[in-house]
């Protein structure tokens, strides 16, 4: 018993240092790896979308992650088998503790994992897209955000506001919204810049500002 137990110690340390561990680092960022269980999921006939507009395909290698960007290709190291199948993500899930990714039929059989429905894996991140792969204009699915600022009825106000927030580095843009209401907002926030906007935003005396997803800005 004592044997069995010690070979147990050793397989798991080698397994620890062969597939090293960090799904997320200290600013809630994913990094190269991450360890837990996968499943696979289906979908019915109609094929409803997922949750980055496309058209679930139970026969594509694509997958679901909770949080990892939309486009993100993993490759996923089947521990049971020592298999392996490269994957996009495309959805969301799955929501059951322990499981991190979801994968299609497909990707689940590549792996000798369909008939199993379930096994321990290791994520390794390939690639991970700087712009989303989403074919929603939701804030965050496109990776650029739109800042609302306001609507005024004084052309001259909303000018002196233009030129204040171009002076800043900011791209500022002017909608007609009711026929006689001008709605200034500042456009083309990357992720990274979002809360710093808001915050200087916020020192300019625009508490209220709303965010939108934008649309790229090339």
């Amino acid at each position: 018993m004592k044997m069995v137990s010690y070979t147990l110690l050793v397989l798991c340390m080698l397994m620890v240092l062969l597939f090293p561990v960090a799904a997320e680092d200290g600013n809630g960022k994913h990094t190269d790896w991450e360890q837990g269980i996968a499943s696979w999921y289906d979908s019915d006939p109609e094929g409803p979308l997922t949750a980055n507009g496309e058209r679930f395909d139970p026969e594509a290698f694509t997958a679901a992650h909770r949080s990892l960007t939309f486009g993100t290709i993993v490759r996923v190291h089947d521990l049971a088998n020592e298999m392996t199948v490269d994957v996009r993500i495309n959805d969301r899930g799955p929501y059951v503790d322990g499981r991190i990714i979801d994968l299609t039929p497909a990707a689940a059989r590549a792996i000798d994992m369909y008939e199993r429905g379930i096994s321990p894996v290791v994520l390794e991140i390939i690639y991970s897209p700087r712009v989303p792969e989403s074919r929603y204009n939701r804030p965050g699915d496109t990776g650029w955000y739109k800042l609302q600022i306001g609507s005024f009825s004084h052309t001259r106000n909303v000018y002196e506001l233009y030129m204040r927030l171009h002076d800043l580095g900011f791209k500022p843009s002017v909608e007609v919204v009711q026929e006689q209401l001008l709605r200034l907002s500042i456009r083309w926030i990357p992720e990274r810049l979002k809360e710093e906007s808001i915050m200087i935003l916020d020192s300019l005396g625009f508490q209220d500002v709303l965010v939108r997803g934008d649309e790229l800005p090339f």
